[in-house]
């Protein structure tokens, strides 16, 4: 989001010592108080130069001030030894200047040294000659000199002679060399060399801070230092002899401003009128990065001699710049920028706050950070005490408001950092709406649905031409049902896509949707090399310039190719939606271990991994061929996906409807036919929708349009033992749970087990109305091998098994076995009493022989007997006895 900005129109107050200035008095000292540089030995004036330098410029009209400095150089080799002394003389006068506590002299003194030379200043009293020496440095190791300035010391060299004044000094400078073939290189530098008195540091009087008006991206420091004083003319006491000496003994009234690095000095006043940089005067001296203060420090001085004032109070002004420290203001989601928001979201803010003062400590740099949204959204304001900002969160109002006011609009928001130093201003918009979606109806029909309803904004308006999918997932099974897409479009000679297999359907943040695809080499005489492309589009489908590529070459890490020796390969995507991006890690189903990372690019509308959304992924394959790129490319398009919130998941993927788009007035009418939609426990069926800039259902609102069970309530009658080879009949009862869809199926009747492989006995067509039951009678054939078998009641529409029962065949059915026993008595009862008969009769025709035949001599009757047997096929124990 680019940052939009309000300027802000009431001066903040700054910190005054923002700036602080010092009052100095000077004298800059040219080769005019030097005298003639001496060589020793005298004879040796050969292989030396000496040039002299302007070192500064005139402040009145920026021309250079000739002799203010020399460079000293040995211009030959294999130098015999020597050495080349110049001295200046200089004056310690007293001083008056305002927080002055002493004088010094700086210079500034470097170069380079080679071997067997050396540079060396000396510093002593005029008079007595060499009495004393007050300072002293000899440089002798090869290499540039000297190393980093002094703390507080704005040249390179300074020296404290406060106890000298009135006392004229030497400065000598020699330089020196032994007989050596490096002599050759050797230089050395003097310049600046000013006796001055440099006061304490004074804040400013005031310091303000404002966004410039023509340039909300630039801050405008206003600083003013009151009542300037100064006067040159003092006594100074000049030794020796103490001779009291009363005269305007300082050339230069300099007033140093220091100020924070990073600050651009744009114009200077002096009581009102403009000196910088109107008019020719340039400052007695300038520096970015003051010596000491670890650049965090820069100055510029003014040579207040070249102003003749009227009065002795008087006051400077500047206006300086910064960089508004805000560079970047976004409203993010989920930790993606985006501007559109959907009631109850949580917005996050990120602020990068760049604080001008450069290399200062993380406490000067620390200021408040102040994030304010409209009173209207009822958001607190964020009040961070922070130096670089950072994100943070704020919760929208749930709703749309009572009337909906909050709602199809945009809204602005403001950050604003203040330090003592700094200050920064950003603006941002967002807009707050959402797609809310109201069910009007659903009708069940043959395996499938429609579900009516109409889309509105979040204010009420109608929300047409919105593009919407249903989805049917069953609640709560975290059982993954792939789902596969194969390919149409087959080249015969390059590489392409066989099929695309979408494994994870529906899942929520933090979860990786997973893709698997399968690249086939028609030719394996080509050694292919592949580039894959996955690009993410919306439902429609709608590309948005959201892709990622891999190449797939020897060497790669995947370690997959060749193409034309393996056979086809698959490969697995899985896709991650994560505040840094959609993140992709690609692997290959046979070389399981070695996988590649990619992060798609931004596009022009974000996947918020915080919003529940459908989309599908469209998978390119280009064939590349002696580096190069083979036509046609192989594409593919995946099946929707449904990223859901973590309420909704996990659960199992049934199917989508097509993609809808709501007519003129919101409405939608969407269908889904599918066998998928059977067999689910807590079928839920949502919908997500969103609309060309980026607005979808809101988050804290229901998009569940109905809830089923198609589970089918599933039980069989016993069967008893069967007979081989025996006509069997099977019954199953079927009990829809649904309340909606008509399930129709086909039962099959699956036998197997005892050695038997499974094999569909009978199928039958069954057709179960809503809350209905069905009874299905299948009849089948028994194996004609004794023993115990499976039958297993299956639909492919319904998924698989319905339920299973066992079968048990043997030699004879049940009801026979029943029957034998009793059988068998009856003929083992009717075999004895034929037994019985058969004996019996014999016995009874002799008795009649022998009535009928008288016996010999005389005729004689036998009486019957008391008990004739008995018929019964039973004994009694009376006749037992």
């Amino acid at each position: 989001m680019g940052n939009g900005m309000m300027p802000i129109g009431d001066p903040i107050n700054g910190t005054r010592t923002a700036f602080n200035y010092t009052y100095s008095q000077a004298n800059l000292y040219t080769t005019a108080s030097a005298t003639p540089p001496r060589e020793f030995p005298s004879s040796n004036f050969t292989g030396t130069s000496l040039t002299y330098l302007s070192s500064l410029n005139r402040t009145i009209d920026n021309s250079p001030i000739p002799n203010t400095g020399f460079k000293f150089r040995l211009t030959q080799a294999n130098l015999t030894q020597g050495k080349v002394e110049i001295n200046w003389t200089l004056t310690i006068p007293q001083f008056n200047c305002n927080g002055c506590t002493g004088v010094s002299i700086t210079l500034n003194f470097s170069g380079n040294l080679t071997s067997g030379t050396n540079a060396t200043y000396t510093l002593s009293p005029l008079s007595p000659p060499n009495s004393t020496i007050i300072a002293s440095h000899a440089y002798t190791a090869p290499g540039a000199f000297p190393p980093a300035p002094t703390v507080g010391c704005p040249e390179n060299v300074c020296i404290d002679v406060t106890r000298y004044r009135g006392f004229n000094v030497t400065l000598s400078f020699s330089f020196g060399w032994t007989f050596s073939n490096e002599t050759l290189g050797m230089f050395a530098e003097v310049g600046k060399v000013i006796v001055a008195s440099i006061g304490s540091f004074v804040p400013s009087s005031s310091n303000y801070m404002q966004q410039d008006p023509s340039n909300s991206s630039s801050i405008l420091h206003t600083t003013n230092l009151f009542r300037i004083k100064y006067n040159n003319t003092l006594t100074t006491y000049l030794q020796p002899g103490n001779v009291s000496t009363s005269k305007l003994w300082w050339q230069i009234e300099v007033i140093s401003i220091y100020y924070p690095a990073g600050y651009e000095i744009k114009q200077i006043s002096l009581n009102g009128t403009l000196i910088s940089p109107s008019l020719p005067k340039v400052p007695f001296e300038r520096e970015n990065c003051v010596a000491g203060t670890g650049c965090s420090r820069s100055l510029i001085a003014l040579n207040m001699s070249d102003f003749r004032i009227a009065s002795s109070n008087s006051t400077i002004t500047l206006i300086s710049r910064t960089t508004n420290t805000i560079s970047q203001l976004s409203a993010l989601s989920g930790g993606l920028a985006t501007q559109f928001f959907t009631s109850g979201d949580t917005i996050s803010v990120k602020v990068v706050n760049r604080p001008s003062i450069v290399n200062a400590s993380t406490s000067l740099q620390t200021g408040t950070l102040t994030i304010t949204f409209p009173s209207a959204l009822s958001i607190t304001p964020g009040t961070i005490p922070t130096a670089t900002g950072g994100t943070f969160d704020f919760t929208l109002p749930s709703d749309c408001g009572i009337s909906g006011q909050l709602c199809a609009r945009s809204w602005t928001f403001s950050a604003v950092f203040t330090s003592g130093f700094d200050l920064g201003n950003a603006t941002g918009s967002f807009r707050i709406d959402s797609l809310q979606v109201s069910f009007t109806g659903s009708t069940g029909g043959s395996n499938a649905l429609t579900v009516q309803g109409r889309l509105t904004y979040g204010n009420g308006t109608i929300a047409s031409g919105v593009n919407a999918a249903l989805f049917a997932i069953d609640r709560g099974t975290p059982v993954n049902r792939p789902v596969t897409y194969d390919q149409t479009t087959v080249s015969p000679t390059t590489l392409y896509i066989s099929n695309v297999t979408l494994v994870n359907g529906v899942f929520a943040q933090g979860q990786p949707l997973i893709i698997l695809f399968t690249v086939v080499n028609p030719d394996t005489s080509q050694p292919y090399n592949a580039t894959v492309t996955i690009e993410h589009e919306w439902p429609g489908p709608q590309a948005h310039g959201m892709s990622v590529t891999f190449s797939l070459f020897p060497g790669d890490l995947l370690s997959d190719l060749p193409f034309n020796a393996t056979g086809p390969q698959t490969y697995k995507a899985a896709i991650l939606f994560t505040g840094t991006g959609v993140q992709v890690k690609l692997t290959n189903l046979r070389t399981f271990s070695n996988y590649m990372n990619g992060t798609m690019t931004s596009g022009t509308s974000p996947v918020v991994p915080n919003r529940p959304h459908a989309g599908l992924f469209n998978i390119t394959l280009t064939s590349v061929l002696h580096n190069s790129p083979q036509t046609p490319a192989s594409f593919k398009l995946s099946p929707l996906y449904a990223y859901v919130s973590s309420s909704l998941a996990p659960s199992r993927y049934l199917s989508p409807s097509n993609v809808i788009t709501t007519d003129s007035n919101g409405d939608f009418s969407a269908t889904i036919s599918s066998n998928f939609l059977l067999g689910a426990k807590n079928m839920t069926v949502l919908l997500l929708a969103r609309d060309a800039t980026g607005i979808g259902l809101v988050n804290n609102l229901s998009t569940v349009g109905l809830t089923d069970s198609t589970i089918l309530i599933s039980t069989t009658d016993s069967i008893g033992a069967v007979a081989r080879d025996q006509t069997v009949t099977a019954t199953l009862h079927l009990k829809s749970n649904s309340t909606k869809i008509t399930e129709v199926i086909t039962v099959n009747l699956i036998l197997q087990g005892n050695g038997m492989l499974p094999e569909t006995k009978a199928t039958k067509p069954v057709t179960i109305s809503p809350e209905d039951s069905q009874t299905v009678t299948l009849t089948f054939s028994a194996p004609s091998t004794i023993g115990s078998y499976t039958l297993t009641f299956s639909s492919p529409e319904y998924g698989g098994p319905l339920t299973s029962q066992t079968l048990q065949v043997a030699i004879v059915q049940s009801n026979l076995q029943i029957l034998i026993p009793a059988a068998i008595g009856v003929i083992a009862a009717i075999i004895v009493l034929g037994v019985y008969l058969i004996r019996g009769k014999p016995v009874e025709e002799a008795e009649e022989k022998t009535k009928t035949k008288p016996a010999a001599g005389s005729t004689k009757t036998r009486p019957a007997p008391a008990n004739p047997p008995s018929k019964s096929l039973t004994r009694t124990r009376g006749t037992e006895e």
